[in-house]
């Protein structure tokens, strides 16, 4: 791809956070358009190069034209998505290493809206197997403070709503779209969505049906500071804590970019791959690279699939809410500029934010 162009000028709305698994999006069926190499912002390098390329999704087949669950309003005009490697084009950052603000600072200056990404998991529950799919609808933080987190230091105090960690409308578009048919495959492959992640390395979860796959919407995920897998102990712990609903999978990538896309006024959906039953389970000694990458090219297969039915999702007519996420416009804006005295405000500081937001984000106040 070296002769294709460095640059890119119009706006792309929809973007890819691939993880271990998914490092790229092959052609067919995406075209590349443009590979734009690592760009410096206030927050360092980016990961990797952004691909631009260009999704047009297949005609519809004898069989899909008379099936009553395919999607058919789907729309046959080409979407434009950037992709970018959350661990480097050669998986060469640690998940503590990973330059998550200038990751999600680069795609903010693309134009960027909405963001998808993927994640290797573990699952800490029986009924999500190695290589289902989980769609996150929460997380607990049990990282250490190693990595950065946040846009709003340095004499710029924010402090945005974190709730609903992950962007509820999109979630339901990639929950519809990867939970259909012939989407997924692999026997007795699930799907589950909603629920919450604990965040400490690289493992999520997902639910099956004996007569066909299905994504489950209340996941909830747990994130580790990694890079180390959990030890017995502390995947038992994770497991036990009252939350509601239950901690599902485990994973050492989604805070903080959740947290960023938060106070980047973008919105921020996360797709779990589930690879192991982290440490806790009685059919295994403990979670290894090896048990991981047994079920890594499966996974990776089944997320290239998933990313074409997500681009064919929000390419939908009436999906433009969803994309443009207007809805969080200015809400990190009135988090900041409420609190903070501008007396009082760095200007090392209202420069970047500068940088990332604009000029009138910063007026004022």
């Amino acid at each position: 791809m070296a002769d294709l162009p460095t640059t890119y000028a119009d706006p792309v709305p929809i973007a890819i956070i691939g993880g271990t698994g998914l490092s790229s999006l092959p052609h067919p069926p995406f075209t590349p358009i443009a590979l734009l190499p690592p760009t410096p912002t206030p927050w360092g390098l980016p990961s990797s190069p952004i691909s631009i390329l260009s999704y047009t999704p297949p005609p519809p087949t004898n069989a899909t034209a008379h099936d009553p669950t395919a999607n058919s309003s789907q729309s046959s005009k080409s979407t434009i998505v950037a992709f970018l490697a959350r661990h480097g084009s050669h998986h060469q950052y640690a998940p503590h290493e990973i330059p998550n603000r200038a990751n999600v600072a680069a795609l903010k200056k693309l134009g960027v809206r909405c963001v998808v990404g993927f994640s290797a998991v573990g699952s800490l529950r029986e009924e999500v197997k190695p290589r289902d799919f989980v769609v996150a609808g929460g997380v607990v933080d049990w990282t250490k403070g190693v990595r950065p987190w946040t846009f709003f230091e340095a004499g710029m105090v924010g402090h945005v709503s974190m709730a609903d960690p992950f962007d509820i409308p999109l979630s339901n578009a990639v929950y519809r779209a990867i939970n259909r048919p012939g989407v997924l495959e692999g026997e007795g492959m699930g799907v589950h969505g909603a629920g919450t992640v604990i965040c400490i390395g690289m493992l999520y979860y997902a639910f099956e049906d004996v007569e066909w796959r299905y994504v489950m919407l209340t996941v909830l995920a747990c994130t580790i500071e990694g890079p180390q897998f959990s030890t017995r102990s502390e995947s038992l712990l994770y497991r036990s804590l009252p939350t509601n609903p239950p901690i599902s999978c485990i994973n050492m990538s989604a805070v903080p970019e959740c947290k960023l896309f938060r106070e980047a006024e973008i919105a921020y959906a996360l797709i779990c791959m589930s690879t192991d039953y982290d440490s806790w389970h009685s059919v295994n000694e403990g979670v290894s690279v090896e048990m991981v990458m047994g079920h890594m090219v499966a996974n990776g297969a089944n997320a290239k699939r998933a990313v074409a039915a997500v681009l064919e999702e929000l390419s939908q007519e009436g999906s433009e809410e969803v994309v443009e996420a207007r809805r969080w416009a200015g809400a990190s804006r009135g988090a900041v500029m409420g609190l903070h005295k501008r007396d009082g405000r760095g200007e090392e500081a209202v420069g970047r934010l500068r940088w990332l937001f604009g000029e009138e984000w910063v007026k004022g106040g």
